[in-house]
């Protein structure tokens, strides 16, 4: 797989490829891993740059997955300019807002996208049981993300 993160020094991208990575491992594929700047310009540059290389030549990716749907839309448009073979395999992306991922789910330029729920209302949930209850908010609260389209 083709796998383009966010900055590598980003706690975001960390985690996201932590994520991937092990479930990637788990499954025994392979990855390329490309660093971009969570922009469409960037993943087309970071995908230029590689794609020069001689060991590029010989990589062909079973799907494409970055890891906002910015990023997805730039690998794709240069992917499909350098090497038109490859817009055949599935892009993922992820965030999956509506006027964005889930678009491009629904026309058909990336196969699925993650949408990452919203953190404000349950940290106002949180809050306010904290002042209402005096319920101290806990150190970390974990939001599942969820496929789209569903599966």
């Amino acid at each position: 797989m083709l796998y383009v993160q966010g900055p590598a020094d980003a706690p975001a991208a960390r985690l996201r490829f932590e994520g991937f990575e092990k479930a990637a491992r788990e499954r025994g594929l392979e990855l390329k891993i490309l660093n971009g700047e969570w922009t469409d310009t960037s993943a087309e540059k970071a995908v230029t740059s590689w794609l020069r290389l001689k060991t590029a030549e010989r990589f062909v990716p079973d799907a494409v997955v970055c890891q906002n749907d910015n990023m997805a839309r730039g690998t794709r448009r240069v992917l499909e300019l350098l090497r038109s073979e490859w817009a055949r395999v599935p892009f993922l992306g992820c965030d999956g807002l509506p006027a964005s991922g889930r678009r491009d789910v629904d026309e058909g330029r990336l196969a699925a996208t993650v949408a990452i729920p919203s953190c404000a209302g349950p940290g106002v949930e949180i809050a306010l049981r904290w002042k209402r209850d005096g319920v101290l908010p806990p150190a970390e609260t974990v939001l599942e993300p969820s496929p789209y389209p569903a599966t």
